[in-house]
């Protein structure tokens, strides 16, 4: 923890205090919440500036996480965990942000991709309990080495034998997406969880009036001046959304979802605060995804998903 880090937080809370203070004097955004939001924000504060508490989150992950092989987190070494420092397992790793190069085997690509979104899927709806920060830079890759040589014509026999003796090394340890930095989690209350599922598959599956009615019941404060013009746009939506793709494939949600928010902001209906963070991080991995690669079929990749939850339910 950086020296000084805990007052700075603390200090800028109590200007954030003050802030929506202020601002909840104004008539027009009242329906926002602020001084709940803000309350939120600090309990997970206090948690970030705790590094036993990311200590703890990293080893529910590994728990949750110890059948599906893909993914990995580093092991936090007790007793060398406090409040102030947390010492962890060095994985061997590169940032996944050098895989989306061009020369990068298509294999590979498509592999990764996929395995991400299968990860939120099951973080989101099998575990209620989602990593908070997922950017690139929390994103590393292990174990990718067996794809280099695949589409490589000028391989030499040097190159072979580095290669099998960097196989034989990781023979134990196939390819694997390394999360780091689980400082902020997202949970959900269980009804929460039944919500969004419901919305996320609504919207998927493009019934966007079903999207608009849950929103609206489901919304944590409402004060949608015009609900007809709200359901409206939100089914005209997903209309165009669909026009503009080949095939359902082709849809991408992140966008979607980022275009649903915007929509709620300008007609006042507030959602709850974690599913937004839950949305964010479906917005950042399906990006992320689709840079990999292009043709992911995130409705594919979904449907066990949510088919299986639905029978759970």
């Amino acid at each position: 923890m950086h020296p000084g880090i805990a007052h700075r937080v603390n200090m800028d809370l109590m200007l954030m205090k003050a802030a929506t203070w202020v601002l909840n004097l104004l008539p027009g955004l009242k329906w926002l919440r602020l001084t709940e939001v803000i309350g939120e924000f600090e309990e997970v504060m206090k948690r970030l500036i705790d590094l036993r508490h990311e200590a703890k989150n990293m080893e529910k992950f590994r728990e949750n996480f110890q059948n599906m092989e893909s993914v990995k987190f580093p092991i936090p070494l007790r007793p060398f965990v406090t409040r102030t420092i947390l010492v962890e397992t060095f994985e061997e790793n590169e940032p996944i942000s050098m895989y989306l190069a061009k020369d990068v085997p298509y294999v590979l690509k498509q592999k990764l991709a996929r395995v991400g979104v299968e990860m939120l899927l099951k973080m989101v709806f099998v575990d209620n309990f989602i990593h908070g920060d997922l950017h690139s830079r929390n994103i590393s890759i292990q174990g990718a080495n067996q794809f280099h040589l695949q589409n490589d014509d000028k391989t030499t026999i040097v190159d072979l034998c580095d290669t099998l003796i960097v196989n034989v090394h990781h023979s134990q340890c196939p390819l694997k997406l390394i999360l780091l930095d689980t400082g902020i989690v997202t949970e959900l209350h269980p009804s929460d969880v039944h919500n969004f599922k419901a919305v996320f598959t609504a919207l998927i599956e493009g019934q966007g009036e079903q999207v608009a009615e849950l929103l609206l019941t489901r919304s944590r404060a409402n004060e949608c001046p015009d609900i007809q013009l709200f359901k409206s746009e939100i089914k005209n939506l997903l209309s165009e959304a669909r026009k503009k793709t080949n095939s359902l494939g082709e849809l991408h949600v992140a966008g979607l979802l980022s275009q649903v928010l915007e929509t709620l902001f300008a007609h006042k209906v507030k959602v709850e605060s974690n599913l937004v963070s839950i949305i964010f991080a479906f917005m950042v991995l399906e990006s992320l995804s689709h840079s990999l690669d292009p043709k992911l079929d995130f409705l594919e990749v979904a449907r066990p998903v949510l088919l299986k939850d639905t029978q759970n339910l």
